[in-house]
């Protein structure tokens, strides 16, 4: 009896381990990432004037003083990546969002999938895979507090309480 629920429970996380691999690896086939290279110039700064502005940048000639007469000597290319990265933190926090949908939603069914399931392995396999995935998306969209808040509520709601009438049928 006791190695049979030591197999169960190592069988468990060896599920939730892979499953919890799955889904994140799965992931990103179902919503791609957003790339920084996509929104804003990765590379070398542009050493003529035409590379710069060919990549958005300003180019500036600077004058430096020296013994009081005045040399050409220095200039740069200004990449002001303000624009770039607000579009690129837009997308991402727009990419975050649907990410926090799809671990959460996954892992709440998975959760009720362990609450209703009569069988131990899926039982234990259903609430800690459902449980990592909640978690997991959770500090993947943390920046949206709001909505993760919310939602968490409702799944801590609609969880306890058909958590509390499952358990209370059981006598112990």
């Amino acid at each position: 009896m006791a190695n049979r629920l030591a197999l169960t429970i190592l069988v468990s996380i060896i599920l939730t381990i892979i499953f919890v691999s799955l889904v994140n690896v799965g992931a990103p086939i179902i919503l791609e990432r957003p790339d920084y290279g996509d929104f804003c110039y990765i590379g070398p700064t542009p050493l003529t004037q035409e590379k710069c502005e060919e990549i958005n940048g300003t180019w500036v000639e600077e004058e430096i003083l020296e013994e009081e007469i005045v040399k050409r000597g220095f200039s740069s290319c200004e990449l002001d990546y303000t624009e770039c990265r607000d579009e690129y933190e837009k997308v991402s926090g727009e990419n975050n969002q649907l990410r926090y949908y799809l671990f959460a939603g996954i892992g709440f069914i998975l959760l009720l999938v362990g609450l209703f399931s009569i069988e131990n392995m899926f039982q234990i396999t259903g609430l800690a895979t459902g449980a990592i995935l909640v978690t997991q998306g959770i500090v993947t969209n943390l920046e949206n507090k709001f909505v993760v808040f919310f939602s968490l509520l409702g799944i801590l709601v609609i969880f306890g309480v058909v958590a509390w009438r499952i358990i209370s049928k059981y006598k112990f």
